[in-house]
């Protein structure tokens, strides 16, 4: 059978896909369902399944939109100039902002669910390791510490960032963060001042 054609890109689909990316960081992807989603986000479910194709497909672009905000971050840390040790404090800053803990959630959402091995998220945790892996190799080049292990301890950082049920909890995190920095890079220094 021949799949239906995708409608085309438009004002409204982008509005309607950034609302649902919106809610689904806010409430989880747990028993999502569309009608509650789409009165949230002043739609319908039949305008979501006809711009989107399918519950599943709408969730696939989620996770990807999702996904994509947080490589443009890192992206754009990899851009700016700097050592090793200032590129990934600046990534490490911009990713516990608390404008990005809608996006962290979703992504950590999304990557667990990877492992059931099927549905809309069935690739995402090997796709955002292809993602991420060739900036960090540019950062690390020159350095020793293998990009594997900076992602793993970052990501699991970030983990417990997201869970911080109070402001000490996140010292705490960040902390950990600088302490990892700090034994990484040893005697080069971190950059002076805020957010680049």
């Amino acid at each position: 059978m021949i799949a239906a054609a995708k409608p085309p890109a438009s004002a409204r689909r982008d509005e309607l896909l950034a609302a649902s990316v919106a809610y689904v960081a806010a409430h989880g992807l747990s028993d999502l369902s569309l009608r509650p989603l789409a009165v949230a986000i002043g739609s319908s479910p039949r305008v979501l399944l006809y711009l989107f194709g399918s519950k599943a497909g709408l969730i696939r672009e989620i996770l990807d939109a999702g996904r994509t905000e947080q490589l443009a971050l890192i992206k754009r840390a990899d851009g700016h100039p700097g050592t090793a040790r200032e590129t990934l404090d600046l990534l490490w800053d911009w990713l516990t902002e608390p404008e990005h803990r809608g996006a962290l959630r979703l992504f950590f959402d999304g990557y667990v669910r990877a492992f059931e091995g099927e549905g809309p998220w069935a690739d995402f945790a090997t796709a955002s390791l292809r993602e991420w892996l060739p900036p960090l190799e540019r950062v690390l080049a020159g350095h020793p510490l293998p990009p594997t292990l900076v992602l793993a301890v970052l990501r699991g950082l970030l983990l417990d960032h997201l869970a911080a049920a109070t402001p000490e909890h996140a010292q705490r995190v960040d902390a950990a963060w600088t302490a990892f920095a700090d034994h990484a890079f040893g005697a080069e220094q971190p950059r002076a001042g805020g957010h680049g």
